[in-house]
């Protein structure tokens, strides 16, 4: 729940009564010194009374009367205290993530992927089913489904503790989670999948595209923390570019930003066939893939290898320098199952990005693996349920509960 952090205040709100204000804005500024108080005990985890009043702000005796109130309503749970020397032990008190959770999924061409988080986003349980792109659209959402009963039977979780379910998939998604175009699943033009989700679930749902999700993902819990513009190369069987600019997602007027695939002159998706059929094979034998093992080959000094793999990235990097051109980003990840060569890959494609960009970004490969865009979905999910936080009416927060006002809009 990173957005909390920034919009609320850390300053005391203990003399408002005294400003005139009505029962409205004192309402109002019950409900934001509730959610700093969450805010800290979220972040931070178990703390004292007089903990969370010095990284809120607030008095201690304001804090004592919220963190009451916060307990009966089930949004803070006391620890029981621990005697350490003389004196009476202070109570502490941990904020009840696992009274809601969020879905991401990473739907794509060759498998789905479900994963359930806490409140805080803890990743409690994962689900993984194999898929064929030629498969018909019903029997891939019956897959689907399979993959999300699994995760929340694993999870010990009922369909009623989900708050929201964001899916990551390939193709172009409108704002309204209907899958408009796939290039690499032929029979997924057309589904309502945000329906889909939403019919299955009983929550609120949304979809976004597979390496938008990975960028996000990369930005918020990977390589890129800390970086405020961002281009993810998803490179493997998916090939994509996902755009995070001054933080957030880069989606476009039309939902098409970072799609380079009616560009004929660029040449990286069908690049992949260099690796493909190349006969270099590495010394400890052929592993079924034939790119992971040209790819091995390589960094083994194979001669062939090593030439497929250059011809893969110089395509790799006019992608890259095109769009790194435009937005000039700080950092450029690598992401898709090559990352996991990112040693072998990153020097090439640095050094082809010099001959093509004014000012080369930093290259960095993903540690996020497989996960990252089923990881982004959950890390957009968990902002969506921020934002219903911070900008629902009324004044306390009530029993801890799914937000009404969950917005599902694609914008993060």
């Amino acid at each position: 729940m990173e957005g909390w952090k920034e919009a609320i205040p850390t300053s005391s709100f203990d003399n408002m009564a005294d400003m005139g204000l009505n029962g409205a804005d004192l309402g109002r500024l019950r409900r934001i010194n509730e959610l700093a108080v969450i805010a800290a005990v979220r972040d931070c985890g178990d703390l004292r009374v007089a903990q969370i009043a010095e990284r809120t702000g607030l008095a201690r005796t304001s804090v004592g009367e919220v963190v009451r109130g916060l307990v009966g309503n089930g949004w803070l749970e006391g620890q029981v205290p621990v005697a350490a020397g003389r004196g009476r032990p202070a109570h502490r008190y941990r904020f009840r993530a696992e009274a809601g959770h969020v879905l991401g999924l990473d739907i794509g061409a060759h498998s789905v992927r479900a994963m359930l988080a806490d409140l805080s986003g803890t990743v409690l349980a994962t689900g993984r089913c194999l898929t064929d792109p030629a498969m018909p659209r019903t029997e891939r959402l019956r897959i689907i489904d399979e993959a999300v009963s699994d995760c929340l039977r694993q999870g010990e979780i009922a369909t009623g503790q989900v708050w929201m379910t964001v899916a990551a998939s390939t193709g172009w998604i409108d704002r309204d989670g209907q899958i408009l175009m796939s290039g690499s699943i032929p029979d997924w033009a057309g589904v309502d999948l945000a329906g889909h989700l939403r019919a299955r679930l009983g929550a609120p749902a949304l979809v976004e595209n597979d390496s938008r999700l990975a960028a996000l993902a990369e930005h918020r819990r990977g390589v890129g923390q800390g970086v405020r513009d961002l281009v993810l190369l998803q490179a493997g069987r998916r090939t994509g570019l996902g755009l995070l600019i001054d933080g957030r997602l880069h989606r476009g007027f039309g939902s098409v930003a970072g799609d380079l695939s009616m560009h004929r002159a660029l040449k990286w998706e069908p690049a992949i066939e260099y690796l493909q059929f190349c006969d270099a094979v590495p010394t400890t034998g052929r592993s079924g893939d034939a790119v992971a093992d040209v790819l091995v080959a390589a960094a083994e000094g194979h001669a062939d290898a090593r030439v497929a793999v250059r011809r893969y990235v110089r395509e790799m990097a006019v992608a890259a320098a095109a769009i790194a051109s435009i937005i000039d980003p700080e950092l450029i990840v690598l992401g898709g199952s090559m990352s996991e060569h990112a040693d072998l890959l990153l020097p090439l494609l640095e050094s082809e990005l010099d001959l093509l960009c004014l000012r080369t970004p930093e290259l960095r490969g993903s540690r996020l693996g497989a996960d990252s865009a089923a990881q982004g979905a959950v890390c957009l999910a968990l902002e969506h349920v921020d934002a219903a936080l911070l900008t629902e009416d009324g004044g306390p927060l009530g029993p801890l509960r799914r937000p009404q006002a969950l917005s599902v809009t694609s914008d993060a």
